[in-house]
Order: structure tokens, then sequence, then C-alpha cells
């Protein structure tokens, strides 16, 4: 999902910035329209083009989008740069959610606050790719029931998905 995109359907007077309370609400309503329709239940959202994003089109975009549709779908961010991050780590840390993230390089990682367990599983898989709970436990000095508590973490947050006793981080394809 480009937000750029969905910015110049959503909004007249079309820029590249993200401020303002109903501009953050008109582009999530456009995103929620757009995703009975993927063919996938990972959301991409690409924020590339934005140029700048305040706290309350942070809250409206991912907060409420991760709130209402976090337990059913996958989010994926990308295009981040560090004013972004500024403006959504704050939504996070106060609604206590979490989502995944791929910088400009490709790299994983996890925006929002997780038990340290929880976190180093996540780089684990994020750097390494699948693992099974007793391999995680095994390379990161864990027991495996802190291993697998780690992983179900990752999973009900929708940052990882489990597969046949395996356990991968979101990425881009």
């Amino acid at each position: 999902i480009d937000l750029k995109d969905v910015l110049q359907r959503s909004v007249a007077g079309v820029h590249g910035d993200l401020v303002t309370r109903h501009t953050g609400q008109a582009v999530r309503c456009s995103i929620e329209e757009m995703l009975p329709a993927a063919d996938s239940d990972v959301s991409v959202i690409d924020f590339s083009t934005v140029r700048l994003m305040d706290h309350s089109c942070a809250d409206e975009i991912v907060g409420k989008l991760l709130l209402q549709h976090g337990r059913a779908r996958y989010f994926l961010l990308v295009g981040l740069d560090l004013s972004h991050l500024d403006a959504i780590a704050p939504v996070l840390e106060r609604h206590a959610l979490v989502v995944a993230a791929q910088d400009r390089s490709g790299a994983l990682q996890l925006l929002g606050t997780l038990p340290e367990a929880a976190a180093r599983a996540f780089r684990l898989l994020a750097e390494s790719g699948p693992a099974e709970p007793g391999e995680v436990a095994a390379r990161l000095s864990l027991s495996p029931d802190a291993a697998r508590q780690a992983l179900e973490v990752l999973r009900e947050h929708h940052v990882v998905r489990e597969q046949a006793g395996h356990y991968q981080a979101l990425h881009c394809a």
C-alpha cells in the first residue's frame, strides 16, 4: 500500500505530508477499504514518499489500523525515516502495540516494546530466517519454555508467522 497513492485518492490538495487527524482518518479509511481485496493477509504500508507525518496521523493510520485489524492481519511498515519513527513510537507505546518494519536496506526491526526474550527472538528470526522453538532456545540460551513463550508473544502480536512448528519474521518479497 503506497501511501502516496492513498493520499492522492483520499485527500484533496495532494501533497506528501500526513498532518492533521482528518487527513490520517481519511488515509486509514481508504486503506481499510483496500484490505478485503488484498491477495494476502500481509499488508505492506510504504512510507517512502511521505515527507512529514505528525502524531495525530500516526495515531490514525498506524495505531488505529493495528488496534482494529492487527489481530486478523499482518502489517509491515517500509520506507520509514527517523521523523516517521518519532511520530509512530509514542503511538505504539501508548497503545502497547508492536509492528514489524523493514528499513531501506531491507533489514527488519521491531517497533514497540516487548519483553527482552521476545525482542531477541525476533532479531534472531529476522537475521537468520525461520526456526523452531528448540533452535531459538539453543541459539539464545533460553529454556525451551521461555523460547516458546517468546515466540508466542511475537505470534500474538502478528510480527511472526508460525507454520509447521517453524516461526518466521515478516518480510517483503
